[in-house]
């Protein structure tokens, strides 16, 4: 079994969910929720790189062939045509989309866990408003107030210690997008960035750089986002959104039907 799939007996149980009357809703109905809202994501993020992808070598070769048409045709008219169009996607276009789908998968991330504590706390008939008094108490972001909620709260092992760091690396390069023009020492924890940049996933970086001063400064540019970053980002939500699904089963929906 892949390691961000859910279990066969989770499996199971989901599909028994899904069969229910739709207003005899079960309790773990928002992990329904957020796995589609992941497999969209794949769906999405695959679907807008190809779609880039094409227009990048349509508008190429469209460039190259009026290039070509231009009768003795210099290095300036090449840069003029071809050149335009390469550092238009290279300077332009790619950072716009790699940022909106990073804003995108961190809105899916906000909005799920939120659901997710909320319909926790529903269950406990606990304080629904803990998520945000968590934030307010520790001044942090959502990344660890959520973390603070799963551990300390519930006591539930759903990611490791480096897990929820990675999460809340991941989580700062959103925040670094819309407060800090994309630089990450603009950011308001940098160093997340920096730990960000050395991680590695599947054998491989995780797909994002920082251009540096000779002496390992951050020149204050804003950080290139490759394509693994995305993916890496929704391999983080799709194991942590997989893990609460298979833990609220368990402790609840699970203990329901038994004591049915």
């Amino acid at each position: 079994m892949s390691q961000y799939q859910v279990s066969d007996a989770a499996s199971a149980d989901l599909k028994e969910i899904r069969a229910m009357d739709p207003f005899d809703l079960p309790v773990c109905a928002v992990s329904i929720e957020s796995g589609y809202a992941i497999s969209v994501g794949h769906k999405y993020v695959d679907l807008v790189e190809a779609q880039f992808f094409q227009a990048e070598s349509d508008m190429h070769s469209s460039a190259l062939e009026e290039y070509r048409r231009i009768a003795k045709g210099d290095e300036t008219e090449y840069q003029s045509n071809v050149g335009n169009v390469e550092r238009s996607f290279s300077e332009d276009y790619r950072p716009i989309l790699r940022s909106t789908e990073v804003i995108y998968l961190h809105m899916i991330f906000e909005t799920f866990v939120s659901r997710h504590i909320a319909e926790l706390q529903a269950l406990r008939q606990g304080n629904p408003d803990v998520l945000r008094e968590l934030r307010n108490q520790h001044r942090c972001g959502i990344a660890s107030a959520a973390a603070l909620y799963f551990q300390d709260d519930l006591n539930w092992s759903v990611l490791t210690n480096d897990q929820w760091d990675a999460l809340r690396e991941a989580a700062e390069v959103r925040n670094c997008i819309v407060h800090g023009e994309g630089v990450a020492r603009a950011s308001n924890h940098p160093e997340l960035i920096d730990k960000l940049e050395s991680r590695e996933w599947q054998g491989q970086g995780v797909g994002i750089k920082i251009y540096r001063h000779d002496d390992g400064r951050d020149a204050g540019l804003p950080i290139v986002i490759h394509q693994r970053f995305v993916q890496y980002y929704l391999s983080l939500l799709e194991r942590l959104f997989n893990a609460i699904a298979e833990k609220t089963c368990a402790e609840f929906w699970d203990k329901k039907r038994g004591s049915g």
